[in-house]
C-alpha cells in the first residue's frame, strides 16, 4: 500500500528533476510522512531497518556530496525518505537498479550531475513491477 501511495510523488520528483534540476520538499516529506503512517500500520519494514535505511543512505549521499559534488540536497532528502519509508533492503534494491542506468547517463552525457530523482523513480517502479508479479506469481 506505502508503495502505491509513493509512486505519485516519487513520479513528480522525477519530472521536476529532469525539467529544472530541482526536487520540490513536498514530494519527500509527503514519502517521509506515507512511511511514518505506514509505520504504524505495516509491520515490516521494521521500525530499526526504516531508520537504517533513512540515515545510512542519505548520510552516504550527503558525504559523496560534500567530496565530489554532483548530487543535490532533494537527491539527499529523497533517498533519504525512501529508505524509511520502504526499509533499508527495498532501498538497496531501488538503488541497485537506478545506478546502473544513472551512470550510464552520466558518462554518455558527459555530466558531473545527473537528475537523480528520474533514476530513482526508475527503480522504484521497476521494484514496485516486480513486487506486484511477485504477488502474483507466489500468492
Amino acid at each position: 500500500m506505502a508503495t502505491l501511495l509513493c509512486a505519485i510523488p516519487i513520479l513528480w520528483a522525477a519530472v521536476m528533476d529532469y525539467r529544472k534540476r530541482i526536487i520540490p520538499d513536498w514530494t519527500w516529506i509527503a514519502i517521509l510522512l506515507i512511511g511514518a503512517a505506514s509505520a504504524f500500520l505495516l509491520p515490516y519494514p521494521a521500525l530499526l531497518e526504516r531508520i537504517v535505511g533513512f540515515l545510512l543512505p542519505g548520510l552516504c549521499l550527503f558525504f559523496l556530496a560534500a567530496k565530489f559534488g554532483g548530487v543535490g540536497g532533494g537527491d539527499i532528502k529523497l533517498t533519504a525518505a525512501m529508505g524509511f519509508c520502504f526499509g533499508l533492503y527495498s532501498l538497496a534494491v531501488i538503488l541497485f537498479i537506478a545506478l546502473l542506468p544513472a551512470c550510464i547517463y552520466a558518462k554518455a552525457t558527459k555530466q558531473k550531475s545527473v537528475p537523480l530523482a528520474v533514476f530513482l523513480s526508475i527503480g522504484f517502479f521497476t521494484y514496485a513491477v516486480a513486487l506486484l508479479i511477485y504477488e502474483l506469481i507466489c500468492c
